[in-house]
């Protein structure tokens, strides 16, 4: 799961500059002959870039049967060498460069971030390309790293977290890929192993130029860089053969599950709503944003009441709503033991019906407005920030200009529009429920049916 744009901005909004507009300095986008998008972003950062490559491929293109988790397998595999430059040797030469590099997979993307010197740039970029055209691993490396992903799993499993995704999002999504985690099902991770051949032809479907994207953020100069990627990358010459992605089918029903959790745990809720594919071409995922802080932001009258005054929830987060198609915006609560999940339920739901029915305060949309306005260009601190806003925006639409856009749809959202969408998409039938509590003891021997 992640954080909206908008929630990010809300979290760094304070004082704020007179004028603000999302960048410092107006990003330039080429995209060279074989379909690679090169994104300079001048950022005020004497002798430091950021740069993420972004491949846009997750989760979502997951569509067969038993290779859920691959695309973040794939992401470790990418750390395996060349034959010019085997892991280990890249390992140094990284770190002979000053450099910090990691890497990162969700639902609609595979992210791969350095922060290193400007000076190291022209090394990097080479580096780089010919890890991307000319990745190689043998069969024993595979295995090696499916076996590290198994580890990785049962790790993350014994958090609750974990648990209550894989159920929300398996009845969320019947058909649409969505409906696994970014890491996968065990049962697909422990086939893992047997799958070097796969993982070859998906590295020449999916790692290609016409679905990459080099976003360098900081000190940059941009005709320099783009002759850099050109010679570098400009025979890369792959083109993208993704299957195509099975559509949703609409939600007509709210529905519910539960989790007993074999341990100690607070009691704990997932309670989610279908929200539209992010997009900057209308004003629906801005006014869903804008709609949410209202409803559910600590400025809201229901946070105040039920987190504040009463504290009958221990906390109450919120995410999503920032995909390529149609995906859930979620809240995140942990109950107090006099709260049951019922009446969280109908609580949020009866906020959600209030806003539909036109109870949006206009002055607080106002609000919420400016604080994206000026918040956005405040969370944007160092080069690595900035690149990695841009690889958020084009996981998601493709377009690295849609920031600006994303901006000025919400400068755009009206008390109407809030109802609207509140109406549309927040409905109880779209609504999706996950509560966790620690299981019940089993009962003692003899316990039932009174004294012999």
């Amino acid at each position: 799961m992640h954080r909206s744009l908008l929630a990010l901005a809300l979290t760094a909004a304070g004082a704020a500059p007179a004028a603000a507009q999302v960048l410092p300095h107006p990003v330039t986008v080429d995209r060279l002959p074989n379909g690679l998008t090169v994104v300079t972003a001048p950022f005020d950062s004497p002798g430091i870039v950021a740069v993420y490559i972004v491949v846009r491929v997750g989760s979502r293109n997951e569509v067969q049967a038993g290779k859920t988790g691959f695309a973040h397998f794939f992401e470790h595999m990418m750390f395996r060498g060349t034959e010019r430059f085997p892991a280990e040797q890249y390992e140094r030469l990284i770190q002979s460069l000053g450099a910090d590099n990691n890497a990162n997979t969700g639902n609609d993307r595979t992210c791969y971030t350095t922060v290193l010197p400007a000076a190291a740039l022209p090394t990097l970029i080479d580096v780089e390309a010919d890890r991307f055209r000319n990745l190689s691993y043998s069969v024993e490396g595979f295995q090696t790293e499916a076996h590290a992903i198994h580890g990785e799993y049962l790790t993350a499993i014994s958090d609750p977290g974990l648990k209550m995704e894989e159920t929300l999002l398996s009845m969320a999504f019947t058909t649409h890929p969505y409906g696994h985690t970014v890491i996968g099902w065990l049962e697909d991770i422990d086939r893992m192993p047997e799958g070097y051949d796969f993982s070859i032809d998906f590295f020449h479907r999916f790692y290609t130029p016409d679905n990459a994207f080099v976003i360098v953020a900081g000190d940059v100069d941009h005709d320099a860089l783009l002759a850099l990627v050109t010679e570098k990358f400009g025979d890369w010459d792959r083109s993208l053969d993704a299957p195509e992605v099975p559509a949703e089918p609409e939600q007509t029903e709210a529905r519910l599950q539960h989790v007993d959790w074999p341990g100690p745990a607070p009691r704990r809720m997932f309670a989610a709503w279908k929200a539209p594919a992010f997009s900057t071409t209308t004003v629906d995922s801005a006014a869903l944003d804008v709609a949410s802080e209202l409803i559910f932001g600590e400025t809201s009258d229901l946070y105040r009441r039920l987190v504040v005054e009463e504290q009958k929830l221990l906390t109450l987060d919120r995410w999503g709503t920032m995909d390529r198609d149609p995906t859930l915006m979620v809240l995140d609560a942990k109950l107090a033991e006099s709260f049951s999940f019922d009446d969280a339920v109908a609580a949020f739901q009866a906020a959600i019906d209030a806003a539909a029915g036109g109870e949006v305060d206009a002055a607080h949309v106002e609000e919420v407005k400016s604080n994206v306005r000026y918040g956005l260009p405040m969370a944007l601190e160092t080069p690595a920030q900035v690149a990695g806003f841009l690889a958020q925006v084009i996981s998601a639409t493709g377009d690295p200009t849609a920031l600006d856009a994303y901006v000025e749809r919400v400068g755009e959202v009206t008390p109407a529009d809030v109802s609207r969408v509140a109406a549309t998409w927040l409905a109880a039938a779209h609504r999706n429920v996950v509560t966790l509590a620690p299981a019940p003891a089993p009962a003692a021997a003899g316990s039932e049916g009174g004294a012999p």
